[in-house]
């Protein structure tokens, strides 16, 4: 799991945010651990390049899958660095951006055609109902709802 977090730093009486590229991994007991963090960097490209070169120089290797959001600068950057490794779009990031633009009184019943498309038994399944819930969505008036599963 890869993602990018602010902190507040303070130095003396003055606060900064600060930017960190955070490595979560999954070993071979199932336990996730954190692998590598590092401070000052941005979501883009030549970051996310710069902390992958950095992980595997410190040993990582053996990558199968990743998962994150859906940054451009990380995606560039997996399939240079990683080439042999799967992409996996990071299922809260996908929620929280498709209930940014869904109203509250709607949230309960799109939450629930999103938990239709990941409970479905194979990829192609989960397509096609993909398809039906954008269907549905444009129906609602959530066009941008639906943008974001298309997206996806």
């Amino acid at each position: 799991m890869l993602d990018e977090i602010y902190l507040k730093r303070n130095w003396g009486s003055e606060y900064e945010n600060v930017s960190i590229l955070i490595a979560i991994a999954v070993n071979e007991d199932g336990y996730r651990e954190v692998i590598g963090a590092r401070e000052g960097m941005k979501e883009d490209k030549s970051s996310w390049t710069e902390f992958f070169k950095w992980l595997k120089g410190r040993g990582l290797d053996g990558v199968k899958l990743i998962v994150g959001d859906k940054c451009l600068g990380m995606l560039e950057s997996v399939a240079e660095v990683f080439p042999e490794a799967e992409y996996q779009r990071c299922t809260v990031h996908f929620y929280r951006n498709i209930f940014s633009v869904v109203p509250r009184s709607k949230m309960e019943l799109v939450a629930k055609m999103l938990k239709a498309i990941h409970a479905q038994e194979s990829k192609t399944a989960a397509r096609e109902k993909a398809k039906s819930v954008v269907e549905d969505l444009k129906a609602m008036k959530l066009k941008e709802a639906a943008k974001y599963i298309f997206w996806a």
